[in-house]
């Protein structure tokens, strides 16, 4: 893992989401100017990027400097009237060095960049990381009272810190400013801390409210009730 920085022209999806490296993204495009910015990057590599812009900016344009990050489209699927369903997955983070307005959409100079390098004091925080994760994911299972099989089912985390960072902050409930402040982040030992504290909070409250959950469910229909 290391800061690398390239610089190239991509076209780029203002969008109010914010999108992580390795996270899938679905999106619906219907305006004219994203159906042929679509058609453009079908022919060409499948990349462009997106970039978060809340609801409540107007000016349409992401200012520069702004962090977003690269998607490829891997799957398509085009409607008679022109519309199409798109399913992306998130490549790499970038800065916005210059806007060019040459298209009906906007395209950007930016600078693709990754977190900086760091030492083995990654590992205990990735490590605490994906256990309060999987508490999490295992609480909230039960919540939704999935099945004996399905509680046992706990998906396959990266083991690249990096990645596995990512993929958390991809995963929780936050505001996309939360969201864009970690994408922002240039040390996966910051973004990792930051998620722990979450994490540690949130996997206390699921496994709280699924006893609750638990103790209704057989509560009053004959079954035990154990705390």
């Amino acid at each position: 893992m290391s800061e690398e920085l390239s610089t190239r022209i991509i076209p780029i999806f203002p969008l109010p989401l914010v999108q992580f490296p390795g996270a899938v993204t679905p999106l619906h495009i219907f305006e004219e100017r994203y159906r042929k910015l679509l058609r453009d990057v079908m022919v060409t590599d499948k990349v462009f990027g997106i970039t978060f812009l809340s609801e409540d900016e107007a000016t349409g344009e992401p200012p520069i400097g702004k962090v977003g990050c690269t998607v490829e489209v891997i799957a398509q699927q085009t409607m008679p009237d022109g519309r199409s369903n798109i399913l992306c997955t998130g490549g790499t983070r970038y800065r916005t060095v210059r806007h060019i307005h040459d298209d009906l959409y906007l395209q950007a100079e930016v600078e693709l960049f990754s977190d900086e390098p760091e030492g083995s004091e990654l590992e205990p925080l990735a490590e605490r990381a994906a256990r309060l994760f999987q508490r999490l994911i295992a609480a909230g299972k039960k919540l939704k009272d999935a099945s004996a099989v399905e509680e046992q089912e706990i998906p396959e985390l990266p083991e690249d810190p990096e990645s596995l960072s990512f993929l958390i902050a991809a995963s929780l409930d936050l505001s996309n400013e939360e969201k864009q402040e970690m994408l922002e982040m240039t040390l996966t030992s910051l973004r990792l801390k930051r998620l722990n504290e979450l994490l540690a909070r949130l996997a206390v409250d699921y496994e709280r409210r699924a006893r609750t959950h638990q103790i209704s469910k057989h509560n009053g229909h004959g079954g035990p009730v154990r705390i």
